[in-house]
């Protein structure tokens, strides 16, 4: 019987699950003490334990085509674009400790010449901003007003959509950040219907929102939660056009992952795919649950899909391969 080296051993635990690429995974991601990430494998309800050393000790901003945006931990001010499948890494400008922030976007591939890297901080009646493009050496902040008369909007949710990044507010107001030649920032708000969503105010201290983007429309998410329990989701679709939110009944070929760090949300195809259509993926911050809500039969189903991961994991997060450079 042929024995494995330690070093193919080692390149064994590095390489990515065997269906990495071909759908999301559900990632815990240990404290410090820890080595190696937990990958829960949604087709086959099977864990994977890796080692993924550009993973160790740093958390997942956000995943978006196929890249990473990588963050340190508690111990490092590192912070770069990863590709998981080439491995390829973009380094970015270091973060400085007194800037935290809640959400992260990238605009579009590194590639793109246009690719914007932007960590935003929410604050009542602003949202602070740093962003980069790859390359820079330096971050670029700026801190923007809310079109808000009493300063009493509060950002809900950040997103990308064909490259552009747009912001959603506590009182609705969905805006369009806007870059100069100079790259200073202004806020355009795009004046939409705020009454095609009548719930979102009335019952916002329950209804986490997200922001989706895919290949054709962006789309918005309202879940509903009551005693840390998922009770329902609406998601609605945005209309550039007339400017109004329009709910949609079905996510047809789609399904969605919604993780608990920064408000991370992934849409995925399922014409070529394992995945199941018309169904939502949704974990919650501080616990393990993973709640799947089928979407054209209101119907929720809930697991515990990794009951060993240990309890010192400081995020779980989905991630999206692509597999080409």
């Amino acid at each position: 019987m042929e024995v494995n080296t330690k070093e193919e051993e080692e390149r064994s635990l590095q390489c990515w699950p065997p269906t990495a690429g071909l759908l999301p995974w559900l990632v815990f991601i240990p404290g410090s003490s820890e080595e190696g990430q937990t990958f829960y494998d949604i087709s086959e309800s099977h864990c994977h334990v890796k080692n993924i050393p550009e993973l160790q000790d740093k958390v997942v901003a956000t995943c978006s085509y196929g890249w990473l945006v990588i963050a340190g931990y508690l111990i490092s001010d590192d912070c770069f674009l990863l590709n998981p499948i080439s491995t390829k890494k973009i380094q970015l400008p270091s973060l400085t400790p007194e800037f935290s922030y809640d959400k992260c976007v990238l605009s579009s591939p590194p590639e793109d010449p246009g690719c914007v890297v932007m960590l935003l901080s929410f604050v009542i009646g602003t949202v602070d901003v740093i962003f980069c493009k790859p390359g820079d050496v330096e971050w670029t902040r700026q801190g923007l007003k809310l079109h808000d008369e009493d300063d009493s909007d509060y950002v809900r949710s950040a997103g990308v959509h064909k490259g552009d990044i747009y912001i959603l507010t506590w009182n609705e107001h969905l805006y369009l950040v806007k870059f100069d030649k100079s790259y200073s920032i202004t806020l355009v708000d795009l004046k939409v219907d705020d009454n095609t969503c009548p719930t979102m105010g009335k019952f916002y201290c329950c209804f986490p929102t997200y922001l989706v983007k895919t290949c054709r429309e962006l789309l918005c998410l309202h879940c509903y939660i009551r005693h840390l329990q998922v009770v329902d989701i609406w998601v609605y679709k945005l209309d550039f056009d007339e400017k109004i939110w329009t709910r949609i009944k079905e996510l047809k070929d789609q399904a969605f992952f919604i993780g608990s760090s920064s408000g991370l949300v992934l849409a995925c195809s399922t014409e070529e795919s394992i995945i199941h259509r018309n169904k939502i993926y949704l974990t919650l911050a501080e616990e393990r649950t993973l709640y799947v809500y089928h979407f054209d039969l209101c119907a929720l189903e809930v697991c515990l899909p990794c009951p060993n991961v240990k309890a010192d994991w400081v995020q779980n997060v989905w991630i999206l391969p692509v597999l080409k450079d």
